[in-house]
């Protein structure tokens, strides 16, 4: 029995030993732990304290730096030299001499040249263009030339098929080409109307091409227009032979 007491003593002795050494090193350990999590604060603490010196130490290096600025000089560069200008000049045709005639002076200027004199002072090229536009329609079947004194007209009875001048050293076509359309409404609404010319200045080889093109194109034209009023003109006696057949039988 005593045995036994002495036993179940040793064993609760054991026990509170375990107990109270496991107590002291959880002690222990939260000793450790609170320690750490001081030491770290205070840790942070004091980086967080250095960061605010270092701070202020640079803001008071900024503030107190003196500023610096740097100018620089505006670079001169040379000036350009200006460009010549360079315009367009228009040859003008020089007037002719003052000629004294009984004490009156008579003053021949461009607007007294003729056709011949102002063909004269074209260079060889346009004279070239002026040659072979005048050959071309020539060349068409009923054209009539009339040298004028400031043109040349060329017509297919009253058609006109073009008009060939030279201004300011320049070779000037007219055409008026026929709108039937416009033509059929002027007389239908009694409104008079004026067509307007088609201008072609000929200063270059396709000036030339462009000329002849609408030499072809009015001469086409000009034959349509005649064949219109041919059918018209049928289609009037046409009627008018009705009317009198229509009057013989009544």
């Amino acid at each position: 029995m005593n045995t036994f007491i002495s036993i179940d003593g040793f064993v609760e002795g054991m026990i509170v030993i375990f107990m109270f050494f496991l107590c002291m090193f959880c002690l222990f350990a939260v000793v450790v732990i609170v320690r750490d999590i001081v030491h770290e604060n205070g840790e942070t603490r004091r980086e967080r304290r250095r960061d605010r010196e270092e701070r202020r130490k640079m803001e008071a290096v900024v503030e107190t730096a003196p500023v610096v600025v740097k100018v620089e000089e505006p670079k001169h560069e040379p000036t350009p030299k200006p460009e010549p200008i360079v315009e367009e000049v228009v040859e003008e045709v020089a007037e002719e001499p003052t000629v004294e005639v009984d004490e009156n002076a008579v003053t021949f200027s461009k607007n007294n040249l003729t056709m011949e004199d102002k063909y004269a002072m074209l260079s060889s090229e346009h004279k070239g263009f002026f040659d072979s536009i005048v050959k071309h329609v020539n060349s068409k079947e009923g054209v009539k030339e009339n040298k004028r004194e400031g043109s040349y007209d060329y017509k297919i009875g009253s058609y006109k098929v073009l008009k060939i001048m030279i201004k300011r050293g320049e070779i000037v076509c007219e055409f008026m080409f026929i709108d039937r359309e416009l033509i059929k409404y002027a007389s239908t609404s009694g409104v008079k109307m004026k067509q307007s010319a088609t201008v072609i200045k000929v200063i270059e080889p396709s000036g030339v091409g462009v000329v002849k093109d609408g030499i072809d194109m009015i001469c086409d034209q000009i034959e349509d227009d005649k064949e219109y009023k041919r059918n018209l003109a049928r289609e009037k006696r046409r009627e008018k032979r009705r009317l009198q057949n229509q009057a013989s039988v009544k």
